[in-house]
């Protein structure tokens, strides 16, 4: 599955509703709007759809998404655009949406990095966290010419680690995830943690702990590193010390920094929208404080909000579903069913072939 196809039009003419972010929430709204009868294109700041899960986590499996018992990152987003290109949405890769101005008429107009101009009757934002960065060890400030060699700050790909000595640092899902996921690939894997406990769920902290019993993983918690050890273009070890200031030397191939990572809304907080919690506040039907523009995912805040996947996807759908009001003023909306909507798609297709 190709999913840096580009679907354009070269009027760039007004469409229904412009979205804003090409990760699992926007490709879900696109499907939305198929389901719907509204036509849209996604734009994306990145080459290729699928937000984050494309970009540094393709391999990680995925185990809290209804349907998917479990699913690589890569493979959701595979999924998604195939539910979702029947419907042909215009995409737009390697844009980034710079600015945005709602006209008289109450359409918007978007402007991306390249100058280009786009219209649409109404927008929604589903821009992930903004534009995202790795978090670093300040402490080791000298090792950017090791970056995507031996020090890797994302898993994306499986075999840059296959037979090396891994060192881990961090206590979240990330962290857990990838200790684990690298014990049948990596010859070795050692875990750093800084705190006494994980932050990661308790489910896989839980086998972590197993392989370390098992003597297939090394996990030094209360501990941080402190410098590394290297030889031209290779690392050869981990430097670590212990709250009870006890020195550790790791002999290690590669170094996965899995600390998180720092996120920036970029021009998006120059938009003079309502924020909380570097997100964009939005009400019940997924408003923000602007009529006609909406916002879905990461992205929006609203009381309660749980930042996984799952409600991203329904925050697509409530999104699209309310905004036709906005496209469409004075029709009336009736509930679309996804099974009679198939059938009927399925029967106009067999009478043109």
């Amino acid at each position: 599955m190709t999913l840096n196809k580009l679907y354009f039009n070269p009027e760039e003419e007004v469409r229904d509703l412009t979205i804003v972010g090409g990760g699992p929430t926007g490709i879900f709204a696109a499907f939305q709007c198929g389901m719907n009868n509204v036509s849209c294109r996604i734009i994306e700041s990145m080459p290729q759809l699928g937000g984050q899960l494309a970009a540094l986590y393709p391999e990680k499996h995925i185990y809290d998404v209804a349907g998917f018992p479990e699913v690589p990152a890569a493979g959701l987003v595979d999924s998604l655009w195939k539910q979702t290109e029947r419907y042909h949405p215009e995409i737009i890769l390697g844009e980034t949406v710079t600015r945005y101005r709602k006209l008289d008429d109450g359409s918007f107009e978007v402007t991306v990095s390249s100058g280009r101009v786009f219209l649409s009757r109404a927008l929604l934002i589903a821009a992930g966290l903004g534009a995202f960065t790795p978090r670093k060890l300040p402490q080791l400030a000298n090792i950017d010419h090791l970056e995507g060699r031996c020090v890797f700050y994302a898993v994306k790909n499986i075999t840059d680690f296959a037979a090396q000595r891994v060192v881990i640092v961090g206590g979240g899902d990330s962290a857990l995830d990838w200790t684990v996921g690298l014990l049948n690939t990596a010859s070795h894997v050692t875990l750093v943690h800084r705190m006494h406990q994980f932050q990661g769920h308790g489910k896989t902290a839980h086998e972590v702990l197993d392989a370390r019993e098992s003597g297939r993983v090394d996990v030094f918690l209360n501990t941080e590193v402190k410098s590394v050890e290297t030889e031209e273009n290779l690392l050869k070890a981990v430097h670590l010390r212990s709250k009870n200031g006890k020195i550790h030397r790791i002999e290690a191939d590669r170094l996965l920094l899995l600390i998180g990572f720092k996120s920036n809304l970029g021009p998006l907080a120059e938009w003079d929208l309502e924020l909380a919690e570097s997100a964009l506040v939005v009400d019940s039907h997924m408003k923000t404080s602007v009529d006609g523009l909406y916002a879905a995912g990461d992205i929006a805040y609203y009381p309660g909000k749980l930042k996984i996947i799952q409600t991203g996807l329904s925050d697509a759908a409530m999104a699209v579903r309310h905004s036709l009001n906005y496209i469409k003023p004075g029709e009336k909306i009736s509930n679309i069913f996804s099974s009679l909507k198939a059938a009927k798609e399925k029967r106009h297709a067999s009478k043109n072939d």
